[in-house]
């Protein structure tokens, strides 16, 4: 199958469509997929676009965390980085050396710094890994964290209120669902958005 078929907006890719489509990045991406579950990120399919098309992002609540460009030769993970969540990043003592190059080399377009990091090997991988992890301990600083449950869903939440937002099977993709209300603007801002 042809990644063409990533960009018809009225076709949402399906597991088997993706093994046929990605073929032997198949298995990298499964393997991407399961290391960002276990950050409790779940994949939600969404249209980027014509040039883009459909790809996996991985939120939560409202707050987009990264996506994996699909449709690139190779897959391509991207990663917005706000203005607050990069002073946090800057001042990250845990960030690996190479995540940290590829931050400061980010191009700034609008209000995020957008990072996009290659997937081909396993270094490259980790790589974007570490850039998600400095992501999350930034969101932790700026007062939204990730609880993890028994039944693979999650529940996110601000600290203080307890808001909730789940993953729900739906078309047999794992998906977050949550009310928008369930953040203030001011969270969305203090993070931000992105």
């Amino acid at each position: 199958m042809s990644k063409k078929l990533l960009k018809n907006k009225d076709l949402i890719p399906t597991k088997f469509m993706l093994e046929r489509i990605l073929g032997n990045h198949f298995k990298k991406y499964q393997y991407i997929l399961q290391q960002l579950s276990r950050r409790q990120l779940f994949p939600e399919m969404y249209w980027y676009g014509p040039s883009s098309g459909w790809a996996p992002r991985f939120c939560i609540g409202e707050i987009t965390i990264c996506g994996i460009y699909l449709a690139q030769n190779p897959l391509m993970g991207l990663i917005g980085i706000g203005h607050k969540i990069g002073v946090h990043l800057d001042e990250d003592i845990k960030l690996n050396p190479r995540s940290r190059i590829l931050y400061k080399m980010a191009i700034k377009k609008g209000p995020l710094k957008w990072i996009e990091a290659k997937l081909i090997t396993n270094q490259e991988i980790d790589v974007f890994l570490s850039l998600i992890d400095g992501k999350l301990r930034s969101l932790l600083k700026l007062g939204i964290k990730i609880k993890s449950t028994k039944n693979k869903s999650i529940d996110v939440s601000k600290q203080n209120d307890g808001d909730l937002c789940k993953t729900v099977k739906k078309n047999g993709v794992l998906v977050n669902v949550g009310p928008s209300r369930i953040y203030s603007i001011k969270t969305i801002f203090a993070s931000g958005k992105g």
